[in-house]
């Protein structure tokens, strides 16, 4: 029979259950964890795994998600003065390193992104394409950035993937080279900086 857990409980399972997928995302990847690992961290019998999630690709992609989220509330908190294209290069940046430091670049790296997104049910993944959206509307919306939204996100993830190939590029001026090419693109979706206008 099933554990009955309070409210309070259940909230502190998942969380656990995150945190435990957070970081063996991190360290080994989505086919080396099992859910046992992720249990035994959690402190959580097998069984109750179930209650909460279908699969561990299911609590993974959850863990994702809420990264992508306190990315956007990143976004919202913002300094709401410059909206100039320092400011767009700066953001966006940031947003790049913590994504180039996290789990998700072990993800990404291994190939295991796309493994994970043929796991999950169709709802949950049009939901997920739908936040990618709107995270995208608010950014352009926020920066007043002209011209086609779809061939700025292009460029935005074009310059995001060379992110895969540090070693390529040169690690030593790496960090230079991708604020110098995003700030091009800022130049061309916002114009010119507050200050050299």
């Amino acid at each position: 029979m099933a554990t009955a857990f309070t409210e309070s409980e259940k909230e502190q399972i998942r969380n656990k259950l995150m945190e435990a997928a957070a970081d063996c995302l991190g360290r080994f990847g989505v086919k080396k964890t099992t859910v046992d690992q992720l249990v035994q961290l959690a402190g959580i019998s097998k069984g109750a795994f179930y209650q909460f999630f279908p699969s561990k690709e299911v609590l993974f992609f959850h863990v994702l998600e809420e990264f992508q989220g306190s990315l956007l509330e990143e976004g919202a908190r913002a300094e709401a003065g410059a909206r100039d294209a320092k400011a767009f290069t700066d953001y966006i940046f940031q947003l790049y390193q913590r994504v180039r430091h996290s789990f998700m670049m072990n993800l990404i790296q291994n190939g295991e992104l796309e493994l994970l997104m043929r796991k999950i049910p169709e709802e949950e993944l049009a939901r997920h394409h739908a936040f990618d959206e709107r995270f995208a509307e608010k950014l352009f919306e926020d920066f007043s950035i002209k011209g086609d939204a779809d061939v700025a996100a292009a460029s935005l993830r074009a310059i995001f993937l060379s992110m895969l190939h540090v070693k390529e590029v040169g690690e030593e001026h790496f960090d230079e080279a991708l604020k110098l090419l995003i700030h091009g693109i800022a130049l061309q979706l916002i114009g010119e900086d507050a200050g050299n206008e």
